[in-house]
């Protein structure tokens, strides 16, 4: 029996029952080794691994409280029982129960390609360390490195961070998505919530749900990522069927939105009626002039500007963004203290308003993807100056805005969570006592 069954991995190791049989171990080999399955197997190693698989996890590892939640996914914190560190485990279902066959086939291939790409990453200080990984026929089982908190958690804390403490975690993160472009590895959905802070010095990039490995020369057209986020390039995609498509620069983009927060508080776009907040991120509209920005150099603006061009062809490269002079300045450049603002009532609303944001996050991703866009397309077409003004070169002022009679095409949701989506930091207080409402509405 051991003969012929090694002698079909030798004809055809691709063979589709010997996949059914043995696709735990073939699928660990690939993503360990990131080679093609050998041309011969040793069937008593099959077995071997695939038991160790099933047991694996709490064989090593005691799972403890629940840190963060997904649709189909828990994150928990765990101790390895030989050597007592702590690690937190990503257990992604793949049953069928709460789910379709379907929709658990395309979560299992996101969750391999994910662990595949952290693999080819790792070792660099600002990306998340996948420490081992672990999968059954129902659970996968990703181990990382513990984090004390997202960044948008600190932030939170402290409403603003100082120009130092800026550019520490914008040197990592830069240095990060250096690393992860020379690789030819796209995002997509860089934000407060996917940077963890390690502790008080280091940050990295996770959650590389969205990420992808480009082919040369290759340029994206789907949908994916975080309102507030999004890339004009990526939004066009959504509207113009003529449209050249997105690549690695749209993570600069999200770079550059995520600077502007840490330095103000509050998002550069921001808009209560979604569509009209992806006009102006289509126009590259916003603002210095407010009070937050009085104490801000002259240089951390500059990398802004040049990080939120509209034209993703001169916006400015992470590479390059390291050797700018608001990077390389150090101590020399004046920074501004952080503006400590005490929000007791927000921080005992912080669960409840995570959740919330979190339901409304999925809501948008789903909704918006993008049957209104396309819908849109007519009425933007018809907004638009047609005076031969370039590519680029959008006029708001010289005509009302086409989104005036459609703000609400997608308003599902209410004003108080759409503010708390786009504005977080700046409008989860204004929300904090409704949130209890809100969340059940949403959930139900």
């Amino acid at each position: 029996m051991l003969q012929c069954l090694n002698k079909i991995f030798t004809l055809d190791p691709t063979n589709e029952s010997i996949k059914t049989l043995f696709g735990t171990y073939i699928e660990k080999y690939n993503v360990a080794s990131g080679d093609r399955v050998p041309d011969r197997l040793d069937l008593e190693e099959a077995i071997r691994v695939a038991a160790q698989q099933s047991s694996g996890f709490y064989t090593v590892y005691e799972p403890k409280e629940v840190i963060g939640r997904g649709l189909a996914s828990v994150v928990r914190r765990c101790v390895e029982k030989e050597s007592k560190k702590q690690y937190a485990v990503k257990i992604v279902d793949l049953s069928t129960e709460r789910q379709s066959e379907r929709e658990a086939k395309r979560l299992g291939e996101e969750t391999l390609s994910e662990v595949r790409l952290l693999k080819l990453l790792s070792g660099h200080p600002s990306i998340i360390c996948l420490h081992e990984f672990f999968t059954t026929p129902t659970f996968l089982f990703a181990i990382f490195e513990l984090a004390r908190c997202e960044l948008f958690e600190a932030l939170n804390k402290s409403v603003t961070f100082s120009e130092k403490r800026t550019r520490l975690v914008m040197r990592q993160l830069f240095d990060g998505v250096r690393y992860l472009h020379s690789k030819k590895i796209i995002h997509r959905d860089l934000k407060l919530e996917n940077i963890l802070c390690i502790d008080d010095k280091r940050v990295v990039v996770s959650d590389f749900g969205f990420a992808k490995q480009l082919e040369p020369d290759q340029k994206l057209r789907d949908l994916f990522g975080t309102p507030g986020y999004l890339a004009p390039e990526t939004l066009r995609c959504q509207m113009y069927e003529d449209a050249e498509g997105y690549g690695l620069e749209v993570d600069e983009w999200a770079l550059g939105v995520i600077m502007y927060t840490l330095l103000a508080g509050y998002a550069p776009f921001y808009h209560r009626q979604q569509l009209r907040m992806m006009r102006l991120v289509q126009e590259g509209r916003y603002q210095f002039d407010k009070e937050q920005w009085e104490s801000v150099s002259e240089e951390a603006k500059d990398l802004i500007r040049r990080l939120l061009m509209v034209n993703p062809a001169v916006r400015i490269p992470s590479r390059e963004c390291l050797s700018h002079p608001w990077m390389t300045a150090g101590m020399g450049v004046p920074t501004s203290p952080a503006r400590m603002v005490e929000t007791p009532s927000l921080r005992r609303s912080l669960p409840q308003l995570r959740r919330l944001f979190r339901v409304v996050q999925h809501s948008i991703c789903f909704m918006v993807r993008l049957r209104n866009f396309k819908q849109l397309k007519l009425k933007f077409d018809r907004g638009r100056d047609r005076t031969g003004a370039g590519k680029f070169d959008t006029r708001p002022k010289a005509h009302p805005s086409p989104f005036t009679d459609i703000g609400s095409t997608v308003a599902f949701i209410t004003p108080g969570t759409c503010s708390l989506l786009i504005n977080p930091v700046q409008n989860m207080s204004k929300v904090a006592g409704q949130t209890a409402v809100e969340a059940t509405k949403m959930q139900g």
